[in-house]
């Protein structure tokens, strides 16, 4: 099912926080245990910036970082400044990291995380096939850019991660630093799986470490 969320919708959906503090855990999706063709589980699912549909799926793929399956985001022909999201369910966190397996292709992946509404975010999004990462910053809607690295993408799946700690923030590829950023406003949000514009992209492994999450 194609699924265009109204920003009151998103608002209520992304604004249910509270402050209190969980002791760090990790918490891995692998997918695996999802039903094939349907939305994965344990997931919400927001359209941030401009309007869009979006359709978010599990499918089998030949060879993921845990087979079988993957998430996809299948909703091809999309705005370019729409970014499709899937947030993690009940963790939320402002201090850790939070990583994932994109497969190379067409299109831009990556990740969301301090998601405090549909306008107050940071997303890291690359370009599967240049390999170029910008991390962007949204506040009151308005996004400016914190930073941009480049590595090629050489294998059919690369691991993209972010660790943040207060206003320092590293972008990493494969386990190695990419680029480092400073957000000004870090805050404690949710986390999740972002694709922007058109284009397909496919997801796998996602992983929170999370220093000081907040109960939702």
């Amino acid at each position: 099912m194609k699924t265009k969320t109204a920003p009151v919708a998103a608002s209520l959906l992304l604004a249910a926080l509270a402050t209190t503090a969980l002791p760090a855990e990790t918490l891995r999706n692998h997918f695996d245990a999802d039903g094939i063709m349907r939305p994965p589980g344990f997931f919400d699912f927001a359209v941030l910036g401009a309007p869009g549909a979006a359709r978010w799926l599990i499918l089998s793929d030949l060879n993921p970082p845990s087979a079988p399956n993957c998430v996809s985001q299948t909703e091809a022909a999309r705005p370019t400044d729409s970014i499709a999201a899937a947030l993690r369910r009940n963790q939320v966190f402002q201090d850790g990291a939070v990583s994932t397996f994109v497969k190379r292709g067409p299109g831009r992946a990556g990740l969301l995380l301090r998601t405090v509404d549909e306008k107050n975010f940071l997303v890291v999004l690359a370009d599967t096939g240049t390999g170029e990462a910008v991390l962007w910053s949204y506040r009151d809607g308005k996004p400016s850019e914190l930073g941009r690295g480049r590595s090629p993408f050489e294998r059919g799946w690369e691991k993209l991660g972010v660790t943040a700690s207060g206003p320092k923030v590293a972008v990493l590829l494969n386990d190695q630093k990419l680029f480092e950023a400073a957000d000004p406003r870090p805050a404690a949000g949710r986390t999740g799986l972002a694709t922007a514009g058109p284009g397909n992209a496919r997801f796998d492994e996602f992983v929170i470490e999370a220093a000081d999450a907040p109960k939702p």
